[in-house]
């Protein structure tokens, strides 16, 4: 099509140039014609001498007056050089301007798709610290103990920092590294070209696939960090609270207990329990890092055994079922750790296979000619 303009051009070009030559030719013709037919040929019979004087005298009509006008230069190489010139610029600035915009065209293509590769690059740093930073909150966790590792998210492996570049730029950066040099493409079948696009687009939906799949292991990350603090929040704060009832109950039994009138039980029945019950309670108080997942072995076992001799007194079953609640609150802990656990065993499986494709994905783009 732009050769076609071109000719098209260089055509309206030399039709202007020549209209001028034409129209000169004509005129002149046509003033030869006219000098012919008013002064015809006569035999020179005399020579005139011209005086100069004041009063004009008539010429002889006999004389013969020839007007001498220089002939005209035929249509030679010459007056071509100009059109010749034109057309030479014409077809060599169209050439230069193509060859400008193909060289441009080529050195953006290389610069997004170094930006691309180099995005891609620095992703293998923080997924190894994104990994490393979930084994040791795994193993954190595994310690059963009250306090653990927060778990540091690497926001660097988000989404986010490929939202700025374009798919296409990737596109056409991969599609230039496959197909073959331009003098080749000449000689090329269709079915080649195509196959060559084809491989750049599988490539292309390849790196685009690593990168969800990579937003998405972010995001299920972020999700499960989440849940994990909301629920251990809530199953601490009921633990506490559950904690506090059976602190209310044992004073009161301890009341009761202390005015019996009855005297069902001697109060050395009790003593033991009620001894177990305030050190663990004054032990938790004096020590704010104190290991709730040691409750069970401290005070709720062994408090059970302490309730099970006072079994005929009707009295102790609200505090028998407060620790039975504890016990149920203490598993609420541990399932939501263990329920973590193993979303961050996953995770690390995840990330593990993320960072082989990033190796074979960054082989790729080093490669001269994809193969």
């Amino acid at each position: 099509m732009i050769m076609k303009q071109l000719y098209i051009t260089v055509l309206i070009i030399a039709s202007f140039a020549a209209l001028p030559g034409q129209t000169y030719s004509n005129v002149t013709s046509e003033s030869k014609a006219t000098i012919t037919e008013m002064t015809p040929q006569r035999k020179r019979i005399d020579t005139v001498k011209i005086e100069l004087s004041n009063v004009p005298k008539p010429i002889d009509p006999a004389t013969q007056i020839v007007i001498v006008k220089e002939k005209e230069p035929d249509i030679n190489f010459s007056r071509l050089i100009p059109i010749i010139s034109t057309l030479t610029g014409l077809v060599v600035g169209f050439f230069l301007n193509r060859f400008y915009e193909w060289y441009t065209n080529r050195k953006k293509i290389k610069k997004n798709g170094k930006r691309w590769s180099i995005e891609l690059k620095t992703l293998e740093e923080p997924i190894k610290q994104q990994i490393k930073s979930i084994e040791e909150f795994k193993l954190s966790i595994a310690k059963r103990e009250w306090s653990y590792d927060s778990l540091e998210l690497m926001t660097t492996i988000s989404n986010d920092r490929f939202s700025s570049l374009d798919k296409n730029d990737l596109m056409d950066y991969l599609d230039n590294k496959t197909k073959s040099p331009w003098h080749k493409q000449l000689f090329s079948s269709e079915a080649r070209i195509q196959e060559q696009y084809n491989k750049a687009a599988k490539i292309s939906n390849h790196i685009h696939g690593f990168i969800d799949v990579l937003n998405h292991n972010f995001q299920h990350l972020n999700n499960k960090w989440d849940e994990f603090q909301d629920g251990i929040s809530a199953t601490s704060k009921k633990l506490n609270q559950d904690l506090d009832t059976l602190n209310i109950q044992i004073n009161s039994l301890k009341y009761l207990i202390a005015n019996d009138t009855e005297k069902l039980y001697s109060n050395e029945q009790y003593k033991p329990f009620f001894d177990l019950y305030f050190r663990f309670i004054s032990h938790l108080n004096q020590n704010p890092n104190y290991n709730i997942h040691r409750m069970r072995v401290d005070f709720l076992d062994p408090a059970m055994m302490e309730l099970g001799k006072l079994t005929k007194d009707n009295r102790i079953l609200q505090t028998a079922s407060s620790i039975s609640i504890l016990y149920t609150d203490l598993r609420a802990v541990n399932s939501e750790k263990d329920y973590v656990l193993d979303n961050m065993t996953e995770l690390i499986s995840r990330y593990n296979k993320s960072l082989d494709a990033l190796v074979k994905i960054i082989e790729k783009l080093d490669e001269k000619i994809i193969s």
